[in-house]
């Protein structure tokens, strides 16, 4: 089951979020899984438009028998206001589930 979260930020800084992936009630431990965080324009683009974080760029898992990683969102992909999209997908197996999704506002400084 995928949880819609909005998000809203400072244009022009550097961002670090904190999540906790879980499941009716109890943490997802995240190990096994490949986690990955889409960020794109909107829901409906194509993800190659956007732009892929995983654990080699952008995203650490901080304790994952908890569900816990952060997301570093770089200044250069939060540059203009506006509305855009995220997705957050765990993969194992040959098989991917989106844990987490929705709107990023960047606000004007």
């Amino acid at each position: 089951m995928s949880i819609r979260q909005n998000l809203t930020v400072i244009e022009n800084n550097d961002v670090s979020l904190a999540f906790t992936i879980t499941y009716a009630g109890a943490a997802v431990n995240l190990g096994g899984y490949t986690l990955t965080v889409t960020l794109k324009q909107s829901a409906g683009k194509p993800d190659s438009t956007g732009t892929t974080f995983t654990t080699s760029s952008g995203l650490t898992i901080t304790n994952a028998a908890a569900g816990q990683f952060t997301w570093l969102i770089p200044h250069t992909n939060l540059a203009q206001p506006g509305q855009f999209w995220y997705r957050v997908d765990l993969a194992s197996g040959g098989d991917t589930s989106t844990a987490m999704y929705g709107i990023v506002t960047v606000m004007a400084a």
